[in-house]
């Protein structure tokens, strides 16, 4: 996996929706039970995924297991660029 894209990631989520502070978040904290991630922010996430890296999600891809962490999110990146 690569670590510029969980940068890039974790970054995004710690601006956008815990005012730059990043404390307790690690690359396995539960986006879903921080609260980080519902409905709305997963769009934007999404959105966020597609423009910086360049790929498209399938809607079998999004899920809650595979949006769960930092961790998660880059493994899916990852695996969907290097196809």
């Amino acid at each position: 996996m690569d670590a510029d894209v969980k940068k890039a990631i974790y970054e995004y989520i710690v601006s956008t929706w815990l005012s730059g502070d990043g404390r307790g978040l690690d690359d396995d904290t539960d986006l879903h039970q921080l609260g980080v991630l519902d409905s709305f922010s997963t769009l934007s996430l999404i959105a966020f995924l597609d423009e910086t890296f360049k790929i498209q999600l399938e809607p079998t891809e999004i899920n809650a297991d595979s949006l769960r962490s930092i961790k998660a999110i880059a493994t899916l990146v990852t695996e969907k660029r290097a196809r």
